[in-house]
């Protein structure tokens, strides 16, 4: 799949989601807090959101952010069992980090 393929889906289930959930271009933008215009581009696949659009845009919508990347169509118990494990994997890297901030300090007052 390239990038125009997946920039389709995700601008495919914005607007299927935004639609499903009855509300128009202009107040998803208000909720996800950018602009209308922007959020059009998305839905077009004319323009490609940074993770922090795509986070509001999700929670504005009230779904994960991973199931904006699904194909219509793909099986429920594919998109929950993705969703979780995209939950854990995220969960598990927040630990990383603190872990690696954590010998970054030892290290920093060590010299």
């Amino acid at each position: 799949m390239d990038g125009a393929a997946l920039r389709g889906i995700l601008a495919d289930n914005v607007k299927r989601n935004r639609i499903n959930k009855g509300l128009s271009q202009e107040k998803l933008a208000e909720k996800a807090k950018i602009s209308a215009g922007f959020l059009s581009a998305i839905e077009t696949g004319r323009k490609w959101p940074y993770p922090e659009t795509l986070a509001g845009l999700a929670e504005a919508l009230d779904v994960a952010v991973g199931t904006l990347f699904f194909q219509h169509g793909a099986p429920p118990d594919f998109a929950d069992t993705t969703a979780e494990k995209a939950a854990l994997a995220l969960e598990r890297l927040t630990q990383v980090n603190l872990c690696i901030d954590g010998l970054l300090r030892k290290c920093a007052k060590a010299h």
